[in-house]
């Protein structure tokens, strides 16, 4: 019995924080879907206005578990396809290397610092997938715990930050899958566009 009220305890938990951010992307008007998949709760979202990306757009995912939610915010299908097509994976590896070791994100509330002061909360992972999609991602995984503390600032993070990075990382990452810089010249281009500048949506 008291197995089961911990286990209906973290479900509530997850649906509430699900709930949290359905709420946010509809305050912030942000395109939004939700389903599930093998039983937990997830929100597809699709970040636009990303000028310098395929499609325009950046996309994302979080899946709500009993304790966490897994964040990914990723390139679209068109960017998915240039990376399957291209010669240059071991190249894009090592630039991905590079922006795991050298990129710190903090995100901006745009109000210099009225709602929350700009700070490196999470650091996500970029990686290829290994799946048939090969998708270019950013992942982390959030502690309800931690989420609680500041929801503002870390919804900010996933919605503004992080598609904002990928924007900004787009034309170093697709130049080099396409062949037409090297991978040291697309550090060079990370190390002057993206490591320690402030941008619009975030500070990176």
């Amino acid at each position: 019995m008291e197995n089961f009220m911990e286990y209906q305890k973290k479900k509530r938990t997850n649906i509430r924080m699900m709930s949290e951010i359905t709420s946010y992307l509809k305050q912030h008007h942000l395109y939004f879907k939700t389903d599930q998949v093998e039983g937990a709760p997830r929100i597809t979202m699709v970040f636009q206005n990303c000028d310098r990306c395929p499609d325009n757009i950046t996309e994302g995912c979080i899946w709500f578990y009993e304790d966490s939610m897994e964040v990914r915010v990723y390139y679209s299908k068109s960017g998915a396809e240039i990376c399957k097509k291209s010669s240059k994976i071991y190249e894009l590896c090592r630039l991905l290397n590079f922006m795991n070791a050298r990129i710190w994100i903090a995100v901006s509330d745009g109000m210099e610092g009225a709602l929350y002061k700009s700070q490196c909360l999470i650091l996500p992972r970029f990686y290829i997938t290994e799946d048939e999609m090969q998708d270019i991602t950013s992942t982390m995984l959030i502690p309800y715990t931690y989420f609680e503390l500041d929801m503002l600032q870390i919804e900010d993070f996933i919605t503004g930050a992080l598609p904002s990075l990928l924007d900004c990382l787009s034309t170093p990452v697709f130049l080099l899958l396409e062949g037409k810089i090297t991978v040291d010249e697309a550090i060079d281009m990370v190390k002057l566009e993206v490591v320690g500048k402030e941008v619009e949506c975030g500070i990176y």
